[in-house]
């Protein structure tokens, strides 16, 4: 799975797509702390240059780190997301991008997920 998203990730870049990461912050004695070992993105995934990595707070993005604002300040139109099917980030942050007046499309999680 994470190899198939990586790639389509790669692949946006090519096509100079900006690529936003969410960096979850966690609660404290958690296991995704804030600045813990357990708050890193997944090993096959980092920010580059051009890159827009948001820290939010679970579940929504759009409303802890304004994200909204900042894709529309970039004149993003569409958001494609990569997230596990079924989690309440993965919908509540579909839901928000479309109140937020973007267009949405979920990629779909890959068969061997």
């Amino acid at each position: 799975m994470a190899r198939d998203w990586a790639h389509r990730v790669e692949s946006a870049r090519e096509h100079r797509d900006l690529i936003v990461l969410v960096q979850w912050d966690g609660a404290p004695d958690t296991p995704g702390e804030t600045f813990g070992k357990g708050w890193t993105l997944h090993p096959d995934f980092r920010a580059e240059a051009g890159d827009l990595l948001v820290r939010a707070v679970r579940p929504d993005p759009f409303r802890s780190a304004d994200l909204g604002a900042l894709l529309h300040g970039r004149a993003v139109r569409d958001v494609f997301l990569l997230g596990l099917e079924g989690t309440p980030e993965l919908e509540v942050t579909a839901r928000a991008a479309q109140e937020a007046g973007f267009g949405v499309v979920l990629l779909p999680t890959p068969v061997d997920a």
